[in-house]
C-alpha cells in the first residue's frame, strides 16, 4: 500500500513507487516561447504512457471510455452543478472546503431534488473549522445544510465535518475562528453526481461561480465515481456529523459511536482515521490495478491519489515525487517541457527544488498580487500578497542561471485566480498528461490538509486538444514577470514582513 502508514511516525520516509533516477543539474538551452507557440519538442520512441507508466503502480487507475469535458469557466462550472443536482438519480455527493453562507439557491435546489426523489441520497464534506465559521449574519455552511438533515432525515442526509486532529485541548480554545484554519483543513475538492465526477480546485461559493478562475474537468465513469463516494463516505466515518439541534447555531456536531474526537483524543483519532483510510486506499489499489501490458495508447487513463500527512497518509507526496523523477529522466534525452499552477507563489521547498534540479523546461504560473484572494483583505491579511511576491523573488534568484525556468501571473480585470494542476508536455505540442485538483503545491498540501488530485493521460488528441486550449486559456490573461520586476516590486518591503515567511509558507 504505497504512500500509507498503519502509524503515524514522524521520522519515517514513505517509500516511492518505483525506484529514483539520479538528479542532476539539468543543462542550460536556449528560452524556449510560451506554450501557444510550441512545436514538436523532437522525436522519442516512447509513447507517454510508457513514459508515465510507473504512476500507474501503487494507485488505482481508471481506464476512462466516456469523452472527459474540460469546463474553462466559473459559470460553466455552476451551470453544471445545478444540473448534476437536477438530474441526480441515485445519489449527490458534494466535497467541498466550505458552501458560501449567500448559496441559498445551491441548497434549494438539493432540497427539490430530494423532494422529487425520494430514493436520492445526498453526503456532503466540508471542513468543520471553515464550514462553522460565521458570516456577519451569524450564518455558516453547517447552519445552510441542517435544515435538510432535518427534513429529509440521516438515512438520506448526511453532513459530515472534518476536523483536524492538530487543534485540539486548550489551542483549539485559544485560537480564533479563521486563525484556526491555519493548523489542518479537509481541502478535497469533488462534485458527484450518479456516475459523474466533477474534480476541480473550486469551493461552493459565489466568487468561484462568476470571477474567480480555477479549474473543472468532468469525468463520465460508474467506477471513478464509485471511488470518489467511498473516499467521501470513508472520510465522514471519522468526521462530526451535523445534525439539527442547537437553537442559537441552528445545528449540533456529534462524532459516529466509538470514534476518538479529535479535539479530545487526537492520538487516537489519528490511529483510527489512518486505519480506515489505509483499509479503503488498499482495497482500491487491489480492485483497480492495471498490468502496464494491457494499456494501449489509445486508452484515457485516470489516477486518483491523495495526501493527509496528519494522519499518515502520504500517497500523493509519492506520486508527485515519482512524476518529477520521471519527466527528468525523460529530458536528459529529449526536449520537454510542463506547466505548474498554483493560486500562491508559495510551493514547497522540494517541489521548488524538483523543478531547479530538472532538466525539462518548467513554467510556473500563480496569481498576480490583484489576482490574489487576499488582495483586499483587511488587517495583517492585505499583506499576503506582498509575501508571495518576496518568495517569488527569492525563487527567480535561485533559478537566475537557468534560462529556462519561466514564472508567468494571472492578471485579468476583476477577477482572482484559484487555479492549480499541472500539464506535462514531454516532447509533443499537445499535453500528454495533466494533474488536476485541490492541491495548490505548497506545505500545507502536503503536510496539513486533506487532498485529492487526479492525473489523467488523455488517450486521444482531441481530450490534448481541450487540455492544451485550456492552458492556453490561464496564460492568455497571463504575463511572463522578470527577476528585476519581483525586485522593484519587493524593494521596501518591510523587516517585519520578511520575518512573517516562515509562517506564511508553512500555514497559508
Amino acid at each position: 500500500m504505497n504512500g500509507i502508514r498503519r502509524l503515524v511516525l514522524q521520522n519515517v520516509r514513505p517509500r516511492t513507487l518505483c525506484a529514483h533516477y539520479s538528479a542532476r543539474t539539468a543543462p542550460q538551452r536556449p528560452k524556449q516561447t510560451r506554450l501557444s507557440a510550441q512545436s514538436n519538442l523532437g522525436p522519442s520512441a516512447m509513447s507517454a504512457h510508457q513514459v508515465f507508466a510507473p504512476l500507474t503502480k501503487g494507485c488505482p487507475v481508471f481506464k476512462i471510455s466516456q469523452p472527459i469535458t474540460v469546463l474553462r469557466e466559473p459559470q460553466q462550472f455552476y451551470k453544471q452543478l445545478i444540473h448534476g443536482i437536477k438530474h441526480a438519480q441515485r445519489h449527490i455527493c458534494l466535497s467541498s472546503l466550505y458552501i458560501g453562507s449567500e448559496e441559498t439557491e445551491l441548497v434549494a435546489e438539493l432540497k427539490n431534488a430530494l423532494a422529487r426523489n425520494t430514493k436520492l441520497q445526498v453526503r456532503v464534506l466540508l471542513d468543520c473549522l471553515r464550514g462553522t465559521r460565521t458570516d456577519s449574519a451569524g450564518m455558516s455552511s453547517a447552519a445552510l445544510l441542517a435544515p435538510l438533515v432535518q427534513q429529509f432525515g440521516e438515512e438520506r442526509v448526511q453532513v459530515f465535518m472534518y476536523h483536524t486532529p492538530a487543534l485540539s485541548g486548550l489551542s483549539k480554545q485559544a485560537w480564533p475562528q479563521r486563525y484556526n484554519e491555519t493548523f489542518g483543513l479537509q481541502h478535497i475538492k469533488a462534485y458527484i453526481f450518479d456516475d459523474d465526477v466533477i474534480i476541480s480546485g473550486a469551493n461552493l461559493s459565489r466568487d468561484y461561480f462568476t470571477n474567480r478562475q480555477d479549474r473543472y474537468m468532468r469525468i463520465s465513469d460508474s467506477q471513478f465515481s464509485d471511488y470518489f463516494v467511498r473516499l467521501v463516505s470513508t472520510i465522514g466515518q471519522f468526521s462530526f456529523r451535523v445534525l439539527n439541534g442547537d437553537q442559537a447555531t441552528g445545528y449540533k456536531l456529534e462524532m459516529a459511536d466509538g470514534v476518538a474526537d479529535p479535539t479530545r483524543d487526537p492520538r487516537e483519532f489519528v490511529r483510527e482515521a489512518n486505519e480506515l483510510m489505509a483499509q479503503f486506499l488498499h482495497r482500491a489499489e487491489i480492485e483497480h490495478a492495471v498490468e502496464a501490458g494491457s494499456i494501449s495508447e489509445h486508452d484515457t487513463l485516470a489516477i486518483p491519489t491523495v495526501q493527509m500527512r496528519q494522519l499518515g497518509i502520504t500517497q500523493d507526496e509519492s506520486h508527485m515525487r515519482e512524476f518529477f523523477e520521471l519527466v527528468h529522466a525523460f529530458a536528459r534525452n529529449y526536449k520537454s517541457r510542463s506547466l505548474m499552477a498554483s493560486a500562491y507563489f508559495n510551493f514547497s521547498d522540494q517541489y521548488k527544488r524538483s523543478v531547479l534540479d530538472s532538466a525539462s523546461r518548467w513554467d510556473l504560473l500563480v496569481a498576480s498580487p490583484q489576482a490574489n484572494g487576499f488582495y483586499t483583505a483587511q488587517g495583517i491579511s492585505q499583506y499576503i500578497p506582498d509575501m508571495y511576491s518576496i518568495i517569488e523573488h527569492e525563487f527567480a534568484h535561485m533559478a537566475r542561471a537557468r534560462n529556462d525556468i519561466s514564472i508567468e501571473e494571472y492578471m485579468r480585470d476583476g477577477w482572482t485566480f484559484h487555479g492549480k494542476g499541472v500539464w506535462s508536455y514531454l516532447n509533443q505540442p499537445l499535453p500528454q498528461l495533466t494533474m488536476i485538483g485541490s492541491p495548490n503545491y505548497g506545505y500545507r498540501s502536503i503536510y496539513r490538509d486533506l487532498e485529492a488530485q487526479v492525473t489523467v493521460v488523455p488517450g486521444n488528441t482531441q481530450l490534448q486538444k481541450d487540455i492544451h486550449q485550456e492552458a492556453l486559456g490561464l496564460l492568455a490573461h497571463s504575463k511572463i514577470v522578470s527577476q528585476d520586476e519581483l525586485k522593484q516590486r519587493t524593494r521596501g518591503s518591510p523587516l517585519w514582513l520578511r520575518g512573517l515567511k516562515p509562517f506564511v509558507m508553512k500555514k497559508m
